[in-house]
């Protein structure tokens, strides 16, 4: 038989219904009515079971721009954190740039919030991306940058939160809506209210119309003549001097509110009985113990964390002997804010297992510390250690001598050579560029005798074994190459040279393309080796073209000189590089020689391609006309 209770429930009007269900039923973006049979069902077990009283009820958390008071507002760094943090709805401001990106900021002037000056309406997204979005609020946030709503969404979407939209721009309602459903978040947001843009295109916007908000000091009777009309309460602890004011909080609670909105997520969480604490205890304990792969996952997610004291815990697992968790640890204490203490790698430098020794030296070269922390380092017996130190010390201040490196610049290990060489060149760079030049001839040689080896047997499949020692060679010699890169003298440049322009193909051709790019912005003080090299093998010759037509207009006088005495496959090279420069100047000479050869259809095409860039209204004429001719 049907009791009192049960009574009550069938009795109820809809939205009651959906007031008193559990919260995986009340959600903002899954209240349907289809739910509405549902809903009675459950309630009435419920009620007829007599457990109805001890159903845990939900208290949803707002956030205030997200989480404002932890990270720089509206960055999607400061959305991510709220979502850590426990909150269920996140309000973010939105406003257009000059051309047309949506993104989020509040202010709409760039003064407090940024290093610059100016309104985001009246600047383009591209300016806008080279602002810093984060020192404002701390040196620490340095570097942080302007979010689009574009990506807020997928987060939102990702992180399972819905958005508050403050839209501060009017006219943007269409351009939010075409981002909504592409995205697929439409259920997932919350509309201003008071926004007849909205009311009008989107007659049905979920606006919060049941809500109702109240500020601290309500009371529960009123809480309860307020869900009896059906309404949802959200008591409000944003800008109104009760943002901290925990004991608030918890009687508005304890009134039966359905929300609080908050500015400082930490205190909102423990209010609402979700304390942001059971998640870290839950997250630290899946992080001490189980397969590698869930723990770091868990050292990873807690290392998101602002504001907590969480550096002793990855200071232990920074000690894990498995790379996997000690690696997870050391991106942890990188990324923490504040910096730790360079005391708190100190026993991972010291431990017997080489992964923490290795990671604990990465983490401290990410960090910019003192060269002698890791000094000691270079004396390791373990390779997979040198290497780390070498490359930590060539990020990191201080002196160092040059024996040690010059001697693992030699190693047996081949993944010591080439890091070796990055830390000779940051440290000691007028000894590199001669002890990596000659290293680097010595490991392309070796290369070449591996394979000569290979192609004398026709060149079969490679085994796995001649595989690792291909590989083995090439990151060696990518990292000899990026070490030259960073020296700026004549050797240097030489050096790169050689390896740009030499037309062997063996397995050791990468090291000319990555030298050639690198070139791009030396070869101005002198073109003449790359000129030369327009008629070397085509794999060079095509390296010299592109280096030449990214070079810049200081080498264009040099071509010119080059035109008229070069022959014809080097004539074309030389004609694509001064038209795809736009190099107004040689027109006159590449009308000299068009007179002498007026076959060569070459020198016509570069005329016009130098014409579109230097003289467009010209170049349609002189196009027009050429295209008359081949008719």
């Amino acid at each position: 038989m049907t009791n009192h209770k049960q009574l009550r429930v069938l009795a109820a009007p809809y939205s009651m219904l959906m007031h008193a269900l559990p919260d995986e039923y009340n959600q903002a973006h899954v209240r349907k009515p289809a739910h509405l049979l549902l809903a009675v069902v459950c309630l009435i077990l419920l009620a007829g079971s007599g457990c109805c009283e001890q159903q845990p009820r939900r208290v949803d958390l707002y956030c205030h721009r997200t989480a404002n008071a932890d990270l720089p507002e509206n960055t999607l760094e400061s959305l991510d954190q709220a979502a850590l943090l426990g909150c269920d709805y996140v309000e973010v401001d939105i406003r257009r740039t000059l051309d047309g990106v949506l993104v989020l900021d509040h202010d709409g002037f760039l003064e407090r919030l940024t290093d610059g000056i100016g309104e985001v309406e009246q600047s383009d997204y591209a300016d806008l991306q080279l602002r810093d979005f984060g020192a404002w609020m701390s040196p620490r946030f340095a570097g942080l940058h302007l979010t689009t709503f574009r990506d807020a969404l997928r987060l939102a979407h990702d992180r399972h939160i819905a958005l508050i939209l403050d839209i501060k721009t009017p006219g943007l309602v269409p351009d939010i809506l075409t981002a909504l459903r592409q995205e697929g978040m439409e259920n997932q947001v919350r509309w201003p209210p008071d926004s007849e843009e909205v009311r009008r295109l989107i007659p049905h916007a979920n606006i919060g119309a049941r809500d109702v908000w109240l500020q601290p000091g309500l009371a529960a009777r009123q809480v309860a003549m307020l869900h009896a009309q059906g309404k949802r309460v959200i008591a409000n602890f944003s800008a109104n001097g009760h943002e901290l004011d925990l004991a608030s909080m918890k009687s508005a609670v304890a009134a039966g509110v359905d929300g609080i909105n908050v500015d400082y997520p930490r205190f909102g969480a423990d209010a609402v009985g979700r304390p942001v604490e059971q998640r870290l205890a839950a997250l630290i304990a899946q992080a001490g113990k189980g397969p590698a792969p869930a723990r770091s996952a868990a050292i990873l997610t807690l290392s998101r964390y602002q504001g907590f004291p969480l550096t002793p815990h990855f200071a232990e697992w920074l000690l894990d002997p498995d790379r996997r968790i000690a690696r997870a640890a050391a991106i942890a204490l990188v990324t923490a804010h504040p910096t730790p203490a360079w005391s708190t790698f100190a026993p991972a430098l010291q431990a017997s297992a080489p992964a923490p020794r290795a990671n604990a030296a990465w983490a401290l070269g990410q960090l910019r510390a003192p060269a002698s922390l890791v000094i000691p380092l270079l004396h390791d017996s373990d390779s997979g250690v040198l290497a780390e130190a070498l490359m930590a010390l060539s990020r990191m201040p201080g002196p160092v001598d040059p024996a040690p490196m010059l001697r693992l610049l030699q190693h047996g290990d081949i993944t010591v050579r080439g890091p070796a060489a990055v830390a000779l060149a940051a440290h000691q760079p007028h000894l590199a560029s001669a002890a990596i030049a000659a290293q680097l001839r010595a490991e392309v040689a070796l290369a070449r005798r591996h394979y000569d080896r290979w192609a004398g047997k026709g060149k079969p499949k490679l085994t796995q074994a001649e595989i690792d020692v291909t590989v083995g060679y090439y990151r060696c010699q990518m990292k000899m190459v990026q070490a030259l890169a960073t020296l700026h003298d004549p050797a240097a440049t030489r050096a790169l040279e050689l390896e740009a322009f030499r037309p062997d193909a063996d397995f050791s051709q990468v090291n000319g393309l990555v030298a050639a790019f690198q070139l791009w912005d030396r070869i101005a003080a002198d073109p003449r080796p790359a000129i030369a090299a327009l008629s070397s093998d085509p794999l060079a010759a095509n390296r010299a073209e592109w280096m030449l037509i990214q070079a810049g207009p200081s080498i264009l006088p040099a071509l010119e000189s080059a035109l008229p005495a070069a022959k014809p496959a080097v004539r074309r090279r030389l004609l694509e590089i001064v038209a795809f420069q736009g190099d107004a100047s040689a027109l006159p000479t590449l009308r000299r020689i068009q007179a002498a050869d007026p076959g060569d259809g070459s020198i016509q095409w570069a005329i016009e391609k130098i014409q579109a860039i230097s003289s467009p209204a010209d170049a349609t004429a002189v196009i027009a006309s050429s295209e008359r001719n081949r008719k």
